[in-house]
């Protein structure tokens, strides 16, 4: 069965179905009751399935104020339900002392609109307890350091990439009944186009040949703080989303690199029927970047 075709027959199910499987997220300050709106996600084989991303971010500094705003803006333009994240969601450190100044706060209009996030951990966020207290805090949306997520016929392989569990991986990777995309995200790059932080560990080696074997679409990481993609890669892309607001890397050009840029940005990406398009946005609002993948399939 084609993309297309099962993109509308999710599409059809989904139009009958009403709400989220996941509870509400407690509320962002203290003594504050936390209502979010009802989520506006609209998914069809028109339209497309359209979330965000976003790495390297929890600074607290007004760029991530400016980076959440322009989210808002592209969602009251184009509702997605979820943003997820490539980790370092808190620096330095991880600590829950900044959870509100660093989180809360600056993302306080996704939430009202009432956006959910999707996180997984840096290394950053492992310097307190281990990250345990992100995987404590229901607003990150983590599900455990490795958890899968199905969405409108996405299927969201999160990953903790400090500690790399390839039998898990291998195993989270199996499809199911009416995945159409399988998007794996984590910390640490497969390919790096920066001399901020080099390609990781056996990454490079081990893991394409198996996203390869399972069907991966799309892989974004984060870990060095600029935008880049790479080539398509047996029909992959990997796309690196680390300039959310931490202090940029410089930028290093690969055999394997398409475009690297450093930015402050996000990603905006809309799965449709039969390809992915990608847009990287700038913290003037302005793309600075896109690319569409049409996957393994």
């Amino acid at each position: 069965m084609s993309k297309a075709l099962r993109m509308s027959c999710v599409a059809l199910v989904l139009a009958l179905m009403t709400g989220c499987a996941f509870d509400d997220p407690p509320a962002a300050d203290p003594g504050a009751p936390f209502v979010p709106e009802p989520a506006q996600t609209t998914v069809s084989p028109d339209v497309g399935y359209h979330f965000a991303a976003i790495g390297d971010w929890g600074t607290g500094w007004e760029i991530e104020y400016t980076l959440a705003r322009r989210m808002c803006e592209l969602h009251d333009e184009s509702a997605f339900e979820f943003v997820v994240t490539a980790g370092d969601n808190i620096y330095e450190t991880g600590a829950p002392r900044d959870f509100d100044e660093k989180f809360f706060q600056p993302m306080r209009c996704l939430h009202r609109r009432g956006v959910r996030f999707r996180a997984v951990l840096g290394n950053h966020d492992l310097l307190t307890r281990n990250g345990r207290p992100e995987l404590n805090e229901p607003r990150f949306g983590m599900n455990g350091r490795n958890y899968v997520f199905r969405d409108g016929g996405m299927r969201f392989v999160m990953v903790d990439s400090n500690r790399l569990r390839k039998k898990w991986l291998r195993q989270a990777l199996a499809p199911e009944d009416g995945d159409i995309w399988t998007v794996v995200v984590f910390h640490h790059p497969v390919y790096s186009s920066s001399s901020g932080h080099e390609s990781t560990g056996d990454f490079r080696f081990s893991l394409p040949d198996m996203f390869e074997r399972r069907g991966v679409d799309l892989v974004i990481n984060g870990h060095t703080h600029v935008y880049a993609v790479t080539e398509p890669l047996h029909k992959i892309r990997y796309v690196t989303t680390g300039g959310g607001s931490a202090s940029p890397h410089p930028c290093k050009d690969r055999w394997y690199t398409e475009r690297c840029i450093v930015a402050y940005h996000f990603l905006s990406i809309v799965a449709g029927p039969d390809e992915i398009k990608v847009v990287a946005i700038g913290r003037d609002g302005a793309p600075i970047d896109r690319f569409s993948t049409t996957g393994r399939d």
